[in-house]
């Protein structure tokens, strides 16, 4: 019997290739979500330190200080605005994956029922092959006892 191929092995090449590209993806999308966790937690740890100074104030320190405060404030704000785009981001990479993942392994699947499919052909045609021969040695089996047992007919006895 002939040797295995699967038909859509080129498509399988293909799907893979797009799982892998996908995967890379995520793991940047995830990295830059990291980044912009720890760049979250910077910018909101510099927020709660921040000290207010308690008392009477001039009003330039006081318009300083609240300036300072609000610049920090909306630091935080951009840097949250950036982690949300970043985690929406790899969520959106992980949904990819996920799904170029779900039809390489349907091609798999596939490739193992064609390939099983393919071996019971063969050990049926392996047996079949062996059954033939066996019948084959038992046919001539039959027919050369009974040739020897035949009484020989000669000319002269005729």
């Amino acid at each position: 019997m002939n040797r295995y191929r699967f038909r859509l092995e080129n498509v399988l090449r293909v799907r893979r290739a797009e799982e892998e590209l996908a995967r890379q993806e995520l793991a940047r999308a995830n990295g830059r979500l990291r980044a912009a966790m720890e760049a979250h937690r910077i910018e909101a740890q510099r927020y709660a330190d921040l000290r207010s100074t308690t008392g009477v104030l001039e009003p330039a320190d006081f318009r300083r200080e609240r300036a300072y405060a609000e610049l920090a404030a909306a630091t935080v704000d951009a840097a949250r605005q950036v982690l949300d785009a970043a985690a929406a981001e790899a969520a959106a990479r992980y949904v990819a994956w996920t799904e170029s993942a779900r039809l390489v392994a349907a091609l798999e699947r596939l490739d193992d029922r064609k390939r099983a499919e393919h071996r019971a052909d063969a050990a049926r045609a392996e047996v079949a092959e062996a059954d033939d021969m066996t019948s084959a040695r038992f046919s001539e089996g039959d027919r050369r006892p009974a040739e020897r047992d035949a009484p020989r007919r000669t000319g002269a006895m005729a």
